[in-house]
């Protein structure tokens, strides 16, 4: 069977030509390709960077050893708080209580807290507030022991205690400079807050600011701010810096629903002056002139119609004391002492503080618009009863 019928086909005829014909057709096409791409590739050989067969293979990447990784956890915040925190114990203040069930007394938790190991003989720092009225104090240590303390010394003005434990070649933290912090710098807070379950715990910030003045009660105080956080229970704890030295004494917190980071520590410097003059004398001996005064702002003067914006009103001279021997009235403006201006409460206590007890200086005061001039005599600060 025909399977090409219907289809004409042509005869073959001049095969050998058209083969010669088409290799020409092929060759002066293939000349201008080559012609119009060559730069082109030798252009993109001499951006190729050479070779370099010196060059080592490269490796897969070989996760990290247990070496290295103890090398990543050798920071700054690890050291210091493992130098420290062995010092850190907590401070439990009982109270007797009558158990109506049982017929007897017993004692109770009323507050706990915090303090630091000062002197590797037993001495504790802590705050006034963590130890006040208590009838029992009970120091436990980093390793879970419970030791009774005993009070050594205590100053209600400036919120400091020191316990003494019968027990010896315990851990201790050293002090640092508080005058040489620099806002901004590393801040590590260690203590118990919230109780003895979260002992030891450890929390990291800045200084945000130095020398805060906040009243407490009746009381102002001059704080190192940080926004390491600081709970109830840290109390007492240190504040240290980047190389294990205590800086501050953790002792307040600003707790105003929407605040967060604002605590604030007694400074290290004040700290050692008052703990040693504690475990020396068991209390503060400070100056006196026998005072109370008030600070006069706009608001004071327009109250009581005063002559001045600034100042320290005297509201009331104690009976006996060195102002009322001296002459001094209720109404009275103070805005001299010793030669120096004074406009706040902080400014009379640091120009008192800068005398001894049995000196004599000049007191400058506003009476009814005329300034006058009195010789007062410091005497002892009578000792200041327990809240």
């Amino acid at each position: 069977m025909d399977h090409f019928k219907d289809f004409e086909q042509k005869p073959r005829g001049g095969g050998f030509f058209s083969y010669i014909l088409m290799a020409l057709v092929g060759a002066v096409i293939g000349g201008i390709m080559v012609s119009f791409f060559l730069p082109y590739v030798l252009e993109m050989r001499e951006e190729r960077p050479p070779v370099n067969n010196d060059q080592p293979p490269i490796r897969e990447e070989v996760p990290p050893s247990v070496e290295d990784y103890h090398e990543f956890q050798n920071t700054a915040v690890v050291e210091a708080a493992g130098q420290v925190t062995p010092a850190v114990v907590g401070v439990t203040n009982m109270i007797r209580t009558y158990d109506f069930y049982q017929g007897q007394q017993r004692l109770q938790e009323r507050a706990s807290g915090s303090g630091v190991i000062i002197n590797s003989q037993g001495y504790i720092a802590t705050n006034y507030h963590v130890i006040s009225q208590a009838e029992e104090l009970i120091v436990t240590l980093g390793t879970g022991e419970e030791i009774d303390a005993r009070v050594v010394g205590q100053d209600p003005g400036t919120d400091l205690a020191v316990l003494k434990i019968d027990k010896t070649d315990l851990p201790a933290a050293s002090f640092g400079d508080s005058d040489r912090l620099q806002v901004g710098e590393l801040a590590i807070a260690i203590g118990n807050p919230l109780g003895l379950e979260f002992q030891q715990s450890v929390t990291v910030g800045v200084i945000s600011a130095l020398e805060r003045s906040i009243r407490i009660g009746e009381q102002d105080f001059s704080f190192v701010q940080t926004d390491a956080a600081i709970n109830q229970g840290n109390s007492g704890g240190p504040l240290i810096n980047a190389i294990g030295e205590v800086i501050g004494i953790n002792t307040a917190k600003i707790n105003i629903p929407g605040v967060e980071g604002m605590g604030f520590a007694i400074p290290s410097n004040e700290v050692e002056k008052i703990i040693q003059e504690l475990i020396e004398h068991g209390r503060i001996i400070r100056p006196w002139i026998g005072v109370m005064i008030m600070e006069i702002d706009q608001e004071v003067a327009q109250r009581f119609e005063l002559p001045v914006t600034q100042g320290l009103l005297v509201e009331e001279v104690v009976s006996g004391g060195p102002a009322e021997r001296a002459g001094l009235q209720g109404g009275d403006i103070i805005i001299e002492l010793g030669g120096e201006e004074i406009d706040t409460f902080d400014r009379l206590r640091e120009v008192i503080e800068d005398h001894e007890i049995g000196e004599e200086v000049s007191l400058v005061v506003l009476r009814q618009e005329e300034e006058l001039s009195f010789n007062v005599t410091f005497e002892e600060m009578p000792e200041q009863p327990e809240n």
